[in-house]
């Protein structure tokens, strides 16, 4: 965790029994922290014959500031069950007003729901029924790496062939939008959401692992193509700060870019390499950063995903 009233990372603990946790963090609004675990992604399916499932754990704060930092020290969690069965969760998102978890498993692309009162896990249905087309080797399907949730509760991630999908709360239903990502033409079957934010009007705004920016209308049926605002592929984060969106992008193997979005203008900003400069005490410049957020004061918390992993904070002016 990061206090911002101290300014440093404090080490809580050792996750039990997972290694990998990807875009599977949520928080309620009683502060409970929700975690989803996996043993890998993106890696072609690999090492999940034996394996039982990815639990979802749930950890409770307490007065984290004032406890004595131990390194490697296990953390106490409570383990919630396996959502699917022989699946890790690839992503997680809460509705704070119901007090349900959604989330998506991996490698099947299971969209499931989790009440914190019933403490009841629903399997909804696959985001895709095949996988991507390719060499015989590649057994991934297209599934978004991330989940939102709009003003009146309904769920969106992307899904086969790059399509959006939609959870309705109200029907227990998941269903295909009908609508295509923006990406390259010929590509669709590639594509998927890699990031959501939501203004603070409530407008949805999504990233593509093509590098695309779009808006989503109010009903969730039209996805409106605002462009690609970096060179690069994969649109790895978003965030809105002082009336402007935020993002990254950058391929795992290029350097992450910072870019700016002023809707009320539409008019993009590049804002540079994420780099830290402090010679001759340290200098460090980011190639993956796999999650971005908000600060209640503005200040955009980018998060790094690569062996020696680090917080960079950008300060808007």
């Amino acid at each position: 965790m990061l206090h911002p009233q101290h300014g440093y990372v404090q080490p809580l603990g050792v996750l039990p029994e997972i290694t990998t946790v990807h875009h599977a963090l949520a928080v309620s609004g009683a502060g409970e922290v929700y975690i989803g675990g996996s043993i890998g992604v993106d890696n072609s399916g690999a090492g999940y014959g034996k394996y039982a499932g990815g639990p979802l754990l749930q950890y409770t704060p307490r007065n984290d500031e004032r406890v004595r930092i131990q390194i490697g020290r296990r953390l106490e969690v409570k383990n919630l069950g396996i959502p699917v069965p022989g699946e890790g969760v690839y992503n997680l998102a809460i509705d704070r007003r119901t007090g349900v978890v959604y989330g998506t498993s991996y490698p099947g692309g299971q969209f499931f729901s989790y009440s914190i009162q019933g403490n009841r896990f629903t399997q909804h249905g696959l985001l895709a029924q095949r996988r991507i087309p390719g060499e015989r080797f590649e057994n991934e399907k297209a599934i978004g790496r991330a989940l939102v949730i709009d003003t009146e509760g309904a769920i969106f991630t992307s899904g086969e062939r790059g399509g959006l999908f939609r959870f309705s709360p109200k029907s227990q239903t998941l269903e295909a939008c009908g609508i295509t990502l923006p990406g390259v033409p010929g590509r669709e079957a590639y594509n998927r959401v890699d990031a959501w934010a939501t203004s603070p009007e409530g407008t949805l705004y999504g990233g593509t692992s093509d590098g695309y920016l779009f808006r989503l209308d109010a009903a969730g049926r039209q996805a409106e193509n605002l462009g690609k605002p970096l060179n690069q592929y994969r649109i790895r984060g978003l965030a809105f700060a002082a009336g402007k969106l935020y993002g990254v992008g950058g391929d795992d193997d290029e350097m992450a870019r910072l870019f700016s979005y002023d809707p009320a203008r539409g008019v993009y900003q590049l804002l540079g390499m994420v780099d830290v400069n402090h010679r001759p005490y340290y200098a460090w410049q980011a190639y993956v950063i796999d999650s971005v957020a908000a600060g209640l004061d503005g200040t955009i918390y980018l998060g790094q995903a690569e062996r020696k992993s680090k917080l960079y904070l950008y300060y808007p002016s």
